[in-house]
């Protein structure tokens, strides 16, 4: 694979795409340094990203949480396409898919808007606070039920996830014990909702267990910061973590040998998670390839904006991505969206067609995409769309057959 490819795969793996002006700038600094941008983008002196939901109005108030909900994710999909750190919001979003909160069961859009703040802020730290943090936010409270979890009466919900789906996965021989030494030990926590603010959360002592639970083995386990200390202290959370990160962005068959190198130097760092993001760039950039990664709807828009030179309406990117089936905020359950070959199904299909139809027709007239798809030249647009590499043949033959320049580029 030559280097002009690898700078692709990477944005297009770990970022949001390059349009043709930034990939000719990208390849010019080559993969190395590419990576090295993505994950540590500071270094590289990239100054840091605005708050993108400053100045919205998204405090709860009842019956208008459909409203605030297009505004939030209009807002963030719009950082997405023209933040300056796409490889931290590309980490972003993949958190925001691996600790899952939704609407509507988190009825205030702003509960959502702050988890997604906390994972801009811990999200590339050490693994331990992120789970921390999100262990007690108001959106996660809700969303599994610890909210009002007590030691009478404790709430399992979160206790389960925790270990099943957000550190150790299902086959890391937890026991159901354990889910309830957990749930125990996170009792006393509530979301308060006063009416026209954000939900705020509270602790009450006289709710919480205090008793000491022995959970993975480990005793002594009572509070919050002793049950994040016994899951990712577990030998089983480094391979977890690294596995799940290094398949979406290597792809779903990593080699057994690239996933324990990410994996050791994950433990080693002390579950640093820029050290796993920067260490699973690098397998990337050295070849390592799992096999085809499907890009789920979420980033293929992101991706077909910035290329187009257009930006949709919110009421357009709502409703395409609801079509499409992932729109942020609103996971169909707790294991977050499908991937691979699930977004080849017709209803996906027809929904990025429209989608692309919508992208096309917002093309400004100068656009370097519907230049060339207008001049049929198929190199100059596969440069254009951020490709790196000529289209196959079958794509080929098929952009060839399509006349009219913005009916190339739908295509």
């Amino acid at each position: 694979m030559d280097d002009r490819t690898l700078v692709v795969r990477l944005h297009r793996r770990a970022g949001f795409g390059l349009d043709g002006a930034g990939l000719e700038a990208a390849a010019a600094r080559g993969p190395s340094a590419e990576a090295a941008r993505l994950a540590r983008p500071e270094a590289a002196g990239v100054a840091a990203v605005p708050d993108a939901f400053a100045g919205l109005d998204l405090a709860y108030a009842k019956g208008d949480g459909a409203t605030k909900l297009m505004l939030a994710l209009d807002a963030w999909l719009t950082r997405m396409g023209t933040t300056e750190r796409p490889g931290h919001e590309r980490l972003a979003w993949f958190w925001h898919g691996h600790f899952v909160s939704a609407f509507p069961k988190v009825k205030a859009v702003s509960s959502l808007v702050d988890q997604l703040r906390v994972v801009w802020a811990s999200g590339t730290g050490p693994f331990a606070a992120l789970v921390r943090a999100l262990t007690v936010d108001a959106a996660m409270l809700e969303y599994l039920d610890g909210s009002g979890s007590s030691g009478q009466t404790p709430n399992e919900n979160y206790g389960r996830e925790l270990l099943e789906l957000f550190t150790l996965g299902r086959t890391s021989g937890y026991t159901e014990d354990d889910v309830k030494a957990a749930a125990r030990a996170l009792t006393g926590y509530r979301v308060a909702k006063p009416k026209g603010t954000s939900p705020a959360v509270d602790y009450a002592a006289r709710r919480h267990d205090d008793a000491a639970q022995t959970l993975l083995g480990l005793g002594g386990v009572h509070d919050v910061d002793t049950v994040v200390r016994a899951v990712t202290g577990h030998p089983a959370c480094a391979g977890y973590i690294a596995g799940r990160l290094a398949r979406a962005i290597l792809g779903p068959d990593v080699p057994a040998d690239a996933e324990g190198r990410v994996t050791e130097r994950f433990r080693s760092s002390g579950l640093d998670v820029s050290v796993l993001y920067e260490s699973v760039l690098g397998e990337l950039v050295a070849g390592v390839d799992g096999g085809p990664v499907v890009l789920a709807p979420v980033p293929w828009l992101v991706m077909a904006e910035r290329v187009c030179g257009a930006r949709l309406d919110a009421k357009v990117r709502t409703g395409g991505l609801r079509a499409a089936g992932q729109l942020p905020f609103v996971a169909p359950n707790v294991g977050g969206w499908p991937s691979g070959e699930a977004w080849f199904g017709s209803a996906a299909v027809v929904a990025r067609t429209n989608l692309a139809a919508a992208l096309a027709a917002a093309a400004p007239a100068d656009a370097p995409a519907l230049a060339a798809a207008g001049a049929a030249d198929a190199q100059a647009l596969a440069t254009a769309l951020g490709l790196g590499e000529p289209f196959g043949a079958e794509t080929l033959q098929a952009v060839k057959a399509v006349v009219a320049p913005r009916a190339r580029l739908i295509l």
